[in-house]
């Protein structure tokens, strides 16, 4: 079955292929962002900004944290990439798999153009600002040029809208790459379940020890798949979880009239994304779940009276490594599943109503 185009492009990057001039894609975009974090960093500490510009700045300072982490973890990672890359050839993808990575890619497309575009829109419908006003550009101001004319804009809003691309080009990567990676053991335990499934219709021992070959494989193939992806996702968990905080503040103080609405209006833009990237990682963590009790019910739902010692002693085989579940556990802190999700949401959605219920509401005009 022929790769996607999306993640062929993205293992490239990582390193993992025979062509390695993808990778040179990687170290641009560490730089680019490298500089970007360092320049609001100092703009944090030595420049004197209104509440709404600290927070704005702050917002894309974490963003560049989380951007140079992740492309640290992948480049760190080349090794392991290749080997589910060599795994992923040999298993295949389910159909459906592939027409979900294509929405996921042009999710992140459509929203990447959408960011760039917004403060353009906002310099253009809004009276009272000029080009070059902060929220104008995609990202902090921080080049020392001053923006006189529209030239001198056209060009800084070109340069800073290429950090919005990178960061979607790095949530893109993490996400449709985990989908994929899950779509490829979701074929191969569903060949397992089948292959089972015929070893015990027909009594034949050399299919249940090739299911038990094949299990043992796509276990290690598990483990490296953590590996991989647990840092990048307890990263995004706690950046998220970061968000949620902030922009739960922010609801408050734009509501009391301290900090600017665009900001706020960027914030919730960004938390329903995060929002996004969760359930993308809770789902499928769930179906991980899902897809392995297929295994539990096929080997515990039959009677083995029948069968000879050793095909008994190959399924007991089985039974012992199938009751290792297929959890997605991040950090020794939660499990990648439905119901995190569910915790997430509740606790968010608590925290603003304490919030709410704690303060008297007064709006302020912003001075």
């Amino acid at each position: 079955m022929p790769r996607i185009d999306a993640v062929n492009v993205f293992l490239r990057m990582t390193g993992s292929t025979d062509s390695k001039r993808m990778l040179y894609l990687t170290y641009f975009e560490f730089f680019i962002t490298f500089y970007y974090f360092i320049t609001a960093y100092m703009s944090i500490i030595y420049h004197e900004q209104s509440v709404s510009i600290k927070l704005f700045t702050l917002l894309c300072m974490l963003i560049e944290c989380v951007i140079l982490l992740n492309i640290t973890f992948r480049v760190y990672h080349q090794s392991q990439f290749r080997e589910m890359d060599q795994y992923s050839k040999r298993s295949g993808l389910p159909d459906d798999y592939q027409s979900k990575i294509n929405i996921i890619t042009m999710y992140h497309m459509i929203a990447s153009n959408m960011f760039v575009i917004f403060p353009v829109t906002y310099a253009i419908l809004s009276d009272s600002v000029r080009v070059g006003d902060p929220f104008t550009f995609p990202f902090l101001d921080v080049l020392p040029i001053k923006t006189d004319n529209l030239v001198i804009y056209a060009c800084k809003y070109f340069v800073y809208a290429i950090s919005v691309y990178i960061a979607h080009v790095e949530l893109c990567f993490i996400n449709t790459t985990f989908i994929y990676y899950v779509g490829v053991l979701k074929n191969r335990l569903k060949a397992i379940v089948q292959k089972i499934r015929e070893a015990v219709v027909d009594n034949d021992e050399q299919k249940m020890k090739y299911a038990v070959i094949q299990h043992q494989r796509l276990l290690t193939y598990f483990n490296t798949m953590k590996k991989v992806f647990t840092k990048p996702i307890l990263l995004s968990m706690s950046f998220n979880a970061i968000y949620f905080g902030l922009t739960t503040t922010l609801v408050i103080q734009a509501i009391r009239g301290y900090i600017n609405q665009t900001i706020l209006s960027i914030c919730i833009a960004s938390s329903i994304a995060a929002i996004i990237n969760i359930t993308i990682y809770t789902f499928y963590g769930s179906v991980l779940l899902d897809l392995h009790d297929e295994i539990l019910h096929v080997l515990f739902d039959n009677s083995y009276f029948y069968l000879n010692k050793s095909f008994k002693s190959s399924i007991l085989i089985m039974m012992t490594r199938a009751t290792i579940p297929l959890t997605f556990t991040v950090g020794y802190i939660f499990t990648i599943n439905l119901n995190l999700l569910l915790k997430i949401v509740k606790m968010s959605y608590t925290v603003l109503n304490v919030l709410l219920s704690s303060e008297i509401i007064k709006p302020h005009k912003l001075p």
